[in-house]
């Protein structure tokens, strides 16, 4: 219920900041967060009620598994567990899915903040309760099931089932390929995109490789969680590109030549 008061409220603050276009790279439409809001609201609906009526409990001792079962490619990571770099997974992930609120720091970006938390919320709905229809769709153990070193009580709860997809990869990638996406609008003609989209990337991958060396997830689990973190990644400020602001015109003068650069955006 809780998620559902918090998309209602997402909807009526929503209404009253969407305004007329602007030169910004992004702007809000009534259409487009329209269609995108009420799919959140059915992403949400349904993830929990798959969770609500898919919860496994594993019982250590009663439920058998064997590592033979897993496919030779990821058989390696069965029976992990390292509480620290669990930890660490988590660490990385709040900092890679804060990363598109940096760049507000910038004043050009942050005139627009209104857009950007908009699209910013959009994103978070959608990496958030995607991969709560893979875990409650698809039982899948965990890692550290097939080994001796996790608690018991994790062994014993219901999230011990719920390994594919992982959510952790889904946000990190979501956050950091916006990220990235976002630096390059609003700075075409910038000499630090390279560094921004490796550095957002290389932090998500991070998160990701520390999800398997945990324990807490296969590599096809963050793989998926990964590409599909990409794609909300990409659609979201693809989906809110100022469409009276596709084509630029800039200037060109130097020592050399004079004209005209024509920039498309697409």
């Amino acid at each position: 219920m809780r998620s559902f008061s918090f998309l209602l409220f997402f909807s009526g603050w929503l209404s009253a900041q969407i305004s007329s276009p602007s030169s910004a790279p992004y702007q809000l439409n009534w259409t487009t967060d329209g269609v995108i809001l009420g799919s959140g609201i059915v992403v949400a609906g349904a993830s929990y009620l798959i969770e609500t009526h898919s919860m496994y409990k594993f019982s250590a001792g009663h439920d058998v598994v064997n590592k033979d079962d897993i496919n030779s490619l990821e058989r390696f990571a069965a029976g992990r567990y390292s509480a620290a770099q669990w930890t660490a997974s988590d660490i990385s992930l709040v900092a890679s899915f804060a990363s598109p609120l940096f760049l507000l720091l910038n004043k050009q970006i942050r005139n627009e903040w209104q857009t950007v938390t908009v699209m910013y919320l959009e994103m978070g709905v959608f990496a958030n309760f995607l991969p709560s229809l893979g875990k409650g769709s698809i039982r899948r153990f965990r890692p550290y099931v097939y080994g001796t070193s996790a608690p018991t009580e994790m062994l014993q709860d219901a999230d011990a089932a719920r390994s594919f997809f992982s959510g952790h990869a889904t946000r990190a990638f979501a956050a950091g390929v916006m990220t990235a996406i976002m630096y390059d609008d609003f700075f075409p003609d910038s000499k630090y995109s390279s560094h921004v989209w490796i550095a957002s990337l290389s932090l998500a991958s991070f998160c990701a490789i520390l999800r398997v060396t945990s324990g807490a997830h296969f590599p096809s689990d963050v793989f998926v969680g990964a590409m599909v973190g990409s794609s909300i990644g990409y659609l979201i400020p693809y989906l809110h590109r100022n469409t009276t602001n596709k084509v630029t015109l800039t200037p060109m003068l130097t020592s050399q030549q004079k004209g005209i650069t024509v920039t498309l955006r697409f």
